[in-house]
């Protein structure tokens, strides 16, 4: 890569950044293009050289939005996430369940990039009426998982995965939304506070070993 590439690149990434802010903090609509230019320093001739349009923009970011999600590192078990807090050994399913609500909540909360996405696939299904491809697919990845730790035993399988399923992504995503109301707790640890409430219900009567 040349010298006169790697800036263009890095002006790219930084018009990104710039984007994101506006569009998380704004929403699609309330987002001004001459704002993201005065963010990155740049004239809204050379922000117009690598995005001519907010749309080009909202869609650069959800379109990362969507790669994360299909190549995620969200299936890792390791650490207290996966091990300790269920008493199993790593690579069950429901450790990556629990892995993957909370990856998801720390890209959330620290990159803005994601949170930006969130929004604009958010608003878009709200105004179209539409469920948002990517967040369809996080939820059938997030039942796969939750039948699997049934067949594990790990899970209650009277209970109805795909609840379940909708049970977890509304408690990430709703945890997500009322930040501002709990004081911007920090997303992975209320999100850890919430699995501390969950597990027992989820594995029903295998809660209490022994009954």
């Amino acid at each position: 890569m040349t010298g006169k590439q790697a800036r263009s690149r890095l002006t790219y990434e930084r018009v990104l950044d710039a984007a994101a802010e506006e569009f998380a903090r704004q929403g699609y609509p309330n987002t001004n293009l001459q704002r993201v230019a005065e963010r990155t320093g740049l004239t809204k001739g050379a922000l117009y050289g690598h995005f001519p349009s907010k749309e080009k923009l909202a869609r650069a970011l959800v379109e990362q939005f969507d790669a994360a999600l299909s190549t995620p590192d969200h299936d890792r078990t390791g650490g207290d996430d996966g091990r300790h807090a269920f008493g199993g050994p790593d690579g069950t399913a429901l450790g990556k369940l629990r892995s993957l609500t909370f990856s998801l909540a720390d890209r959330l909360e620290n990159d803005i990039r994601t949170a930006a996405a969130l929004r604009l696939v958010m608003d878009r299904a709200q105004r179209t009426g539409e469920p948002p491809t990517m967040l369809s697919r996080l939820r059938a990845h997030a039942v796969e998982l939750v039948l699997e730790a049934q067949r594990e035993q790990d899970v209650d399988p009277e209970l109805p995965a795909e609840r379940i399923a909708n049970l977890l992504l509304a408690v990430l995503f709703g945890a997500h939304c009322t930040a501002p109301v709990v004081n911007w707790t920090k997303l992975p640890d209320r999100v850890r506070e919430m699995w501390d409430l969950l597990d027992p219900a989820l594995r029903g009567h295998r809660a209490e070993p022994g009954s």
